[in-house]
């Protein structure tokens, strides 16, 4: 499968908090399947047009690191992909981020309406994509180590290691809990890492 980059995925703090969290958007795509992974939130759906030279409905899958809204909310919009996430979202209250944004959660799960997908450790996804668990950020949260035919091999931590500060922190040794071994061990075998909340880093 080509690898394409469709949105660099960011952090914005004002006064101390976060604001307008977004995450990267990739596409995986061959003759059969045209992949998004993580399509990002709402204030980002103009980039994501923009840069994503296919029509939604022609969006075969979507796969999610995590069921956050600023990573697949946006799922929305693509009304014929099979969305795919780790068996651990079911069950999850998704009330307990609040009345108005539990209601964007039910919004977006109930717009998935049947067409869900889920899979478990060490899936290996289209002969490509394979599944590493890593419940460190949320309880359904995976990384992806991903074979391409343009770019090698990718690993895709997730919201485990979110920017290229959290990669260098961890490369320095200043982090050395279960993470970081799952980051150090997936990088040695990787060409690219490619981040959910910053540019992608070329490690050959």
């Amino acid at each position: 499968m080509n690898f394409k980059v469709i949105l660099d995925g960011g952090l914005l703090t004002i006064t101390g908090r976060v604001h307008g969290t977004f995450s990267s958007v990739f596409l995986l795509e061959n003759d059969e399947r045209k992949i998004l992974i993580d399509p990002s939130h709402i204030h980002v759906i103009q980039d994501i047009e923009a840069n994503l030279d296919i029509a939604p409905e022609d969006i075969t899958d979507i796969i999610l690191t995590h069921v956050h809204l600023d990573h697949a909310y946006n799922s929305i919009f693509f009304p014929n992909a099979t969305i795919r996430i780790h068996e651990n979202y079911k069950g999850k209250n998704y009330r307990k981020f609040g009345p108005l944004i539990g209601q964007a959660y039910q919004q977006m799960i109930d717009s998935w309406n049947g067409r869900v997908e889920t899979f478990k450790d060490g899936e290996k996804l289209f002969d490509s994509i394979k599944v590493i668990y890593t419940p460190y950020h949320s309880k359904e949260h995976v990384s992806l180590y991903i074979e391409t035919e343009n770019m090698g091999n990718l690993f895709l931590p997730g919201d485990i290691c979110m920017t290229k500060i959290d990669f260098y922190d961890i490369m320095r040794n200043l982090r050395t809990d279960k993470v970081a071994e799952i980051v150090k061990h997936w990088t040695e075998k990787s060409d690219y890492v490619i981040f959910t909340h910053d540019t992608p880093y070329k490690i050959k």
